[in-house]
């Protein structure tokens, strides 16, 4: 088997959220899903800085998780617009499927979903 090199690779990093990270995902007004308790890093493979995993929408606000060996912490974003120019309110709307300002490759909603419907 070969690695596509065209095709960024996901970071396997994964973390478990604790009971006050749950409870705040609960509390927050969202008509989604809840949240799982673990979730995998949604950067590429040997980025830079902390893991990151999509926790919640609300709104125009993204709440991702991201944590480092040490700790983790439940942050606000907006959407990377990817190439284009303003932040996206829809995730489908996205040439990017993380935060603005993540650190490596844009990463596609289209491999996102991929990888979601793989786990």
């Amino acid at each position: 088997m070969s690695i596509d090199r065209e095709t960024p690779v996901n970071c396997p990093a994964r973390v478990t959220l604790d009971a006050a990270q749950l409870a705040f995902f609960d509390a927050l007004p969202a008509e989604a899903p809840s949240v799982q308790s673990e979730l995998g890093c949604e950067l590429e493979l040997g980025h830079e800085g902390s893991h990151a995993a999509l926790g919640q929408q609300v709104d125009t606000t993204t709440w991702w998780i991201q944590w480092t060996l040490s700790a983790s912490e439940v942050n606000p974003y907006t959407w990377c617009p990817g190439r284009g120019a303003a932040p996206a309110v829809d995730r489908d709307e996205l040439d990017c499927a993380l935060f603005l300002g993540h650190p490596g490759e844009h990463s596609s909603t289209t491999r996102s979903r991929e990888a979601s419907a793989a786990s």
